[in-house]
C-alpha cells in the first residue's frame, strides 16, 4: 500500500512540475513610471585598478571613489519625455600608488590644505559638486539629451548619470528574456557601448536584470583614443517606477590615448555598486 501511495505522489509531483514548465510566464512591461518633484538618492562606491605606460615606465593606480548623488524628476511620466536634474552632494576619494597616497572628502575640505596635489584633485571634484546635469530620457529610458550647468555642452547621456538607468525593451518582457542595447555617450565621438540585457526574475515589486557587453571606440574628447573592453553586472529595479535600487557592475577595458604624438596605453580595471538611499 506505501509502495503505490508513493508511486502515484511521484506521478503527481512529475505531472505538475511538467506543467509548470509548460504554462507560459507571465510578461511585464517595464518603464519609467515618475511624478514630478520626486528626489532619489544613490552612493556610488567605485574600485578600480589602473595601469597604465609612460615613456617605457609603468604606473600603477588603485582608486576608491564614492559619490553620494540626489535626482530630481523636473517633469513626470505624462510628459512624453521624463527630465532628471542630477546633484552631486558628497565625494569620497582614496588613491594609491607611485608611491604616494591621496585622500579628499568633500565634507572634510581642510584636508587639501597642506598639499598640493591633493587641492589639484579636489579643484576637479569642487566642479562636479557645483553643477547640476539636466538628462531627458524617453519612458523607456532610452536616452534623449544631457545638458550640464557647468558649460560641459550637450551631449546623448552624461556618463555615470544615465548609467544608473537600465534602457528597457518597448515590448513586454517575460522571466528568461532577452534585449540588445546600443548606445553612445557622445555624439561627437564613436565611443560605443553594445548591451544586452536579461530579465532574470521577477519578485513582488522587485526585476532582477542581469547584464553584459562590449566597448569600442576609436576617439574620446576630440582626440584619438583606441578603446575596448567588456562590461557585466546585474541589477534590481522596482517595477512601478523602474528606478534602479541597486546593481553592480564590472568592467574591464584597454585604451591606447595619443598625447603630443606619444602613445600611452592603459589598463583599467573596474567594480561599480550603486545602491538607492
Amino acid at each position: 500500500m506505501k509502495s503505490k501511495q508513493s508511486f502515484r505522489l511521484l506521478i503527481l509531483l512529475v505531472f505538475g512540475m511538467t506543467v509548470m514548465a509548460f504554462t507560459p510566464q507571465k510578461s511585464i512591461q517595464l518603464r519609467y513610471n515618475f511624478n514630478q518633484g520626486e528626489k532619489y538618492k544613490l552612493e556610488i562606491k567605485t574600485t578600480q585598478n589602473i595601469s597604465m605606460s609612460v615613456g617605457g615606465q609603468t604606473m600603477v593606480m588603485k582608486q576608491n571613489i564614492i559619490l553620494n548623488q540626489t535626482s530630481e524628476i523636473l517633469s513626470g511620466s505624462n510628459d512624453e519625455n521624463i527630465e532628471l536634474e542630477f546633484s552631486y552632494d558628497r565625494v569620497r576619494f582614496d588613491q594609491s600608488g607611485l608611491g604616494m597616497e591621496i585622500k579628499w572628502d568633500s565634507d572634510q575640505p581642510e584636508s587639501a590644505q597642506d598639499n598640493m596635489m591633493v587641492q589639484q584633485i579636489a579643484a576637479q571634484f569642487k566642479k562636479s559638486l557645483a553643477e547640476k546635469v539636466n538628462s531627458t530620457i524617453d519612458k523607456f529610458g532610452n536616452p534623449i539629451q544631457s545638458t550640464s550647468s557647468g558649460g560641459m555642452g550637450n551631449t546623448n547621456v552624461s556618463g555615470v548619470e544615465m548609467g544608473m538607468l537600465v534602457v528597457f525593451p518597448e515590448h513586454n518582457i517575460s522571466v528568461g528574456q532577452s534585449w540588445d542595447v546600443s548606445t553612445k555617450p557622445d555624439p561627437g565621438s564613436d565611443f560605443t557601448i553594445n548591451s544586452t540585457y536579461t530579465l532574470t526574475s521577477v519578485k513582488g515589486s522587485k526585476a532582477f536584470i542581469s547584464y553584459e557587453g562590449t566597448l569600442s571606440g576609436t576617439e574620446m574628447d576630440g582626440e584619438k583614443a583606441k578603446l575596448s573592453g567588456t562590461i557585466s553586472g546585474k541589477a534590481e529595479v522596482n517595477t512601478k517606477t523602474g528606478w534602479l535600487e541597486s546593481a553592480t557592475t564590472m568592467q574591464n577595458m584597454e585604451m591606447e590615448m595619443e598625447q603630443q604624438g606619444q602613445v600611452i596605453p592603459m589598463s583599467l580595471n573596474s567594480v561599480i555598486e550603486l545602491k538607492s538611499k
